[in-house]
């Protein structure tokens, strides 16, 4: 297998990553056990966080994302399940730091699968959120028979936002800041993404930002036909206020793909949603699943 380029600055950038990665999962004062995982595509750091006697269920974090902060907005879900939460390859996290997962060739799904089974899980229910939403379609594609439910938060993979809102507030600022930190362009990227009011976001997207070379290619948008095959329940949440997956256009493209057959939810949320607004999805999360 070739590797793609290294998705850090250098050596450096990715040690700093790593260790804000440790220092947020220990903040989260959790259990989990660490797996690295030889996939198709390289090797895949993933993390089983919780109770092992409880039922699993697996959550991928968003792109250019991180799994400690991913498990940290779904917290509450712990009470009830014991989460598998893998990093995906080419993305902040630990594993193999090289782009080797296209969603234009529709890999996701194979990837997700492999690491599936290495923990010997025949059929998952899944909590995916943004760009992670389409690595789980991409699954569900191809292996609708072991999806058991799925939920998705502000969902990639159906329509997105206006493109010229996201190139001015969020594309153009990411490539500036990436070649000269700015702490106004920082303030604009958290106005409109959310969690600027949160000082763990901050300094993620002052890493992720300036270290990391982001992920800037949109996640694919799948058609009917392709989720033909996928008849496991479906709960969508979503925001109107989402610059990237604004909900009346996701609710909509779900609606043409699915029908009727799909439970739908409206939150008061940028992209990123708040602590608050996550306690109260979490708990009905917890009542789709069971």
């Amino acid at each position: 297998m070739k590797k793609a380029a290294f998705v850090y600055k250098d050596e450096d950038s990715m040690s700093r990553m790593h260790e804000f990665y440790d220092r947020v999962m220990e903040s989260l004062d959790v259990p989990y056990l660490e797996n690295y995982i030889n996939t198709s595509f390289g090797q895949t750091h993933s993390l089983l966080v919780g109770d092992q006697t409880k039922p699993r269920i697996c959550t991928i974090h968003g792109g250019n994302g991180i799994t400690p902060l991913n498990i940290r907005l779904f917290l509450p879900l712990l009470k009830e399940y014991c989460i598998i939460a893998p990093d995906v390859i080419g993305m902040p996290g630990k594993s193999d730091p090289y782009r080797n997962i296209s969603s234009k060739k529709d890999e996701y799904g194979l990837w997700v699968s492999e690491v599936l089974d290495f923990y010997k899980e025949d059929k998952m229910s899944f909590v995916v959120s943004s760009y992670s939403s389409a690595m789980f379609l991409s699954f569900a594609k191809s292996f609708p028979d072991r999806v058991d439910k799925s939920v998705l938060l502000v969902p990639s993979g159906f329509a997105h936002g206006p493109v010229m809102p996201m190139l001015k507030r969020m594309v153009i600022p990411f490539i500036k800041y990436y070649i000269k930190p700015d702490e106004k362009l920082l303030d604009d990227v958290l106005e409109y993404m959310g969690g600027k009011d949160e000082a763990i976001w901050r300094d993620f997207f002052d890493l992720m930002m300036s270290a990391y070379k982001m992920e800037l290619r949109p996640p694919r948008e799948y058609k009917k036909e392709e989720l033909k095959g996928l008849n496991a329940p479906l709960f969508m949440i979503a925001s109107k206020k989402d610059i990237f997956f604004p909900a009346d256009r996701v609710f909509k493209r779900a609606g043409e793909i699915f029908g009727d057959d799909i439970k739908t939810m409206y939150i008061e949320s940028k992209h990123l949603p708040s602590k608050e607004v996550m306690a109260d999805v979490c708990e009905k999360i917890i009542l789709f699943l069971q």
